[in-house]
């Protein structure tokens, strides 16, 4: 395995001239975010009870978060580890829609099943388990794109051996970015519209260093 500043170099080789690209899909993905918080904003300007605010829009921001931000940050992800492959990307939005809509079932039942074992275990382990199995299970929407006939329990459990003895490494390499994204405050956040596909990227050398380690070990 690499050191954290192979992995961020790596992938800023991998972004040369393909930054701002990522970047305004980036801003869409945002946009599209944004706009289905909409029932909260009209809901506190049409003055509606704070407990209907609540229930509806919390409502419609977790559907929303299953059935289209999950999916689409999942797609994100391959849309990286497609240029770190140097696949041909005729059009980014294009193939961001393509790696959406040929896994996006499994994309939202493995976002789904995650979501519901890190919350069963997050009260009584003091969300250590969760943030433990967070990192256990990062490397699922790869694995789902690398496998075609993968069922989503299958690609869980993969996840979990791959990532075995290398969750505390992907965990300092996430929070290796961490005084990026605090300067990113600076610009009100608009900097994370580069940052995250730089972090995405470094995850994705990351994930083809451990499929490439395990997958020698089954071969010993």
């Amino acid at each position: 395995m690499k050191t954290y500043s192979e992995y961020r170099a790596q992938a800023r080789e991998t972004l040369d001239g393909h930054w701002h690209q990522l970047a305004g899909v980036q801003c869409v993905l945002a946009i599209i975010g944004s706009f289905f918080s909409a029932p909260v904003v009209i809901g506190s300007y049409i003055e509606l009870p704070w407990w209907i605010i609540t229930a509806s829009g919390g409502g419609v921001n977790y559907l929303v978060d299953f059935l289209l931000s999950i999916p689409l940050g999942y797609a994100f992800y391959n849309l990286c580890l497609a240029l770190v492959r140097k696949e041909k990307v005729e059009g980014y939005f294009k193939r961001l829609f393509k790696e959406f809509s040929m896994n996006y079932g499994k994309y939202v039942l493995s976002g789904l099943l995650v979501f519901i074992i890190c919350v069963a275990l997050a009260v009584p382990t003091l969300l250590i388990c969760t943030v433990i199995l967070g990192l256990a299970y990062a490397m699922v929407p790869f694995i789902i794109r690398d496998n075609k006939y993968i069922g989503i329990v299958e690609a869980l459990k993969l996840s979990r051996k791959m990532m075995y003895g290398h969750k505390w490494q992907l965990l300092c390499l996430e929070l290796s970015f961490l005084g990026w994204i605090l300067l990113s405050v600076i610009t009100l956040f608009i900097g994370m519209l580069w940052i995250l596909p730089y972090m995405n990227t470094t995850i994705a050398h990351f994930y083809e260093d451990v499929k490439a380690e395990y997958e020698a070990g089954l071969n010993k």
